[in-house]
């Protein structure tokens, strides 16, 4: 009898060792594959619509005899004309009326009417997302040009494909689709002399374009207009260059006055946050760091925050299991993402989508903007990594606008800040053609401990170099 209960515990010896070493060897599988968590109970804010996740990065409004008008993400007219829009396609758009056409007759139609109205989507727009339906589930598209003539709209989707679709009636939807004119730009041309005329009340080579009063103003908030020029001589410094530009860079015929403004942190419940990345509090260590930071981990995934209120997450594992996942589906989880860890904030917009490659799925990158005008700067707005397992990186770092600070002031022309970066970097420009790739006006957020204000800025950025940032008053760079 004692023999028996002798083999029997070693049997059961060695069937516990064989279990503990399978779990060894093999772990175990991540909590949220054992425990379904409940999103709605922590989600800071509701996920957009699909149709919302991704906006035009501009919307252009071209007429023959009323010139271009631009207008920006977040700025004055953007958001009717975008609802409008949306409002149309998705109750008047028929798929199967539409009609493939070429690239040729797509140029051909634009330039035979006298109005169009461009839609420019940065990164391109599921075309499920925009009619409400999944008959072309897997096509995308960067612009949607809006036609029309004395009888119909039509609306053009422009992608790999180009599919024309009549909307309806002009005399019903013209009115709806036409923009506030308030907002004159113009195209860059292809190459773009720049010389700038010396003369002796400017020695420094670039036009003061501000007056009297602007810079009473520029002295109340401690600068000069002019001062940032500092263009040499002419004996030791090439006054004129030869600009190629690529693609359509549209800058404002008007004056754009601007001032610095006041930031504030988001304010994010820590708790929520962290309940939102583990389901289980009670498997999450918390460490305090050095510097301030609270670091949460359960072994298999890390949640750091740090005083500044930037927020960083990993979870290293699910890289190691690829596998395709759909590019609607990555905006989908993206958008679920962003209002599940932090919220949704006000003028969010995907700025950046980029496909890691090799079944490693997407990184995302979302920012916000303030009156038209893009925040910008090192590790700001909130970026992603997203497979077909889940979230392993997110980092979340975005200040909201408070007020704007007193000082307004108008933006130096654009010919003035091309001309900086070029001066301020000559030698490259001598042994390479100056290509400029874009031109927009931002505001900069400098690195810092504790960031307190957002400045306006001159976004250069030229072929072979990084983006410079220019302060729009002294043309400093920042």
């Amino acid at each position: 009898m004692f023999e028996k209960i002798k083999s029997g515990m070693l049997v059961f010896l060695i069937v516990s060792s064989m279990f503990l070493t399978y779990r060894l060897w093999f772990g175990q599988p991540p909590l949220e594959k054992e425990s379904e968590p409940h999103y709605e109970e922590v989600f800071f804010t509701a996920p957009p619509v699909s149709s919302r996740i991704i906006q035009p990065a501009q919307i252009i409004f071209y007429d023959n005899d009323r010139g271009i008008h631009l207008y920006r993400r977040g700025s004055r007219g953007f958001d009717r004309l975008w609802s409008k829009s949306l409002n149309i396609i998705k109750e008047n758009v028929e798929l199967n009326n539409a009609k493939n056409i070429s690239k040729s007759d797509l140029e051909g139609l634009t330039a035979t009417f006298s109005s169009r109205l461009v839609y420019n989507f940065e990164p391109s727009m599921p075309l499920m997302f925009m009619t409400g339906t999944s008959v072309f589930e897997d096509i995308t598209f960067e612009g949607a040009v809006f036609l029309w003539d004395e009888e119909l709209v039509y609306v053009i989707f422009v992608g790999e494909e180009n599919f024309l679709l009549p909307l309806g009636r002009t005399e019903d939807l013209q009115r709806v689709l036409l923009p506030v004119l308030d907002n004159p730009h113009k195209l860059l041309p292809p190459a773009i002399e720049l010389a700038l005329p010396r003369d002796e009340d400017n020695k420094d080579g670039v036009k003061n374009e501000a007056g009297e009063g602007d810079e009473k103003e520029a002295d109340d908030i401690g600068i000069a207009p002019g001062d940032g020029g500092d263009i040499k001589d002419s004996n030791e410094q090439q006054l004129s260059w030869e600009i190629e530009t690529r693609g359509e860079i549209f800058v404002p015929e008007g004056e754009i006055r601007v001032a610095e403004v006041r930031l504030k942190e988001e304010k994010i419940d820590r708790e929520q946050l962290v309940r939102a990345f583990f389901i289980d509090l009670s498997l999450a260590r918390l460490i305090e760091e050095r510097d301030g930071a609270l670091y949460y981990t359960d072994g298999e995934k890390g949640l750091r925050i740090y005083p500044s209120g930037l927020v960083e997450f990993s979870f290293p594992r699910l890289d190691r299991n690829l596998g395709n996942i759909s590019y609607s589906l990555v905006l989908q989880k993206g958008a679920e993402s962003l209002s599940l860890y932090g919220g949704w904030p006000s003028g969010a917009y995907l700025e950046e989508a980029e496909n890691r490659g090799r079944g490693r799925g997407y990184r995302l990158l979302w920012g916000t903007n303030h009156k038209g005008l893009a925040f910008e700067g090192e590790q700001i707005g909130c970026e992603m990594e997203i497979n077909n397992q889940g979230v392993l990186f997110y980092r979340r770092n975005i200040y909201l606008a408070e007020e704007d600070i007193p000082g307004e002031m108008p933006f130096r022309p654009y010919e003035e800040a091309l001309y900086q970066v070029i001066s301020l970097n000559e030698q490259y420009f001598k042994e390479n053609t100056p290509v400029l790739l874009a031109l927009e006006p931002v505001y900069y957020i400098p690195p810092a401990e504790k960031v307190e204000k957002a400045i306006p800025a001159w976004s250069v950025h030229f072929q072979g170099m990084e983006k410079k940032y220019l302060h729009w008053v002294t043309l400093d760079p920042l």
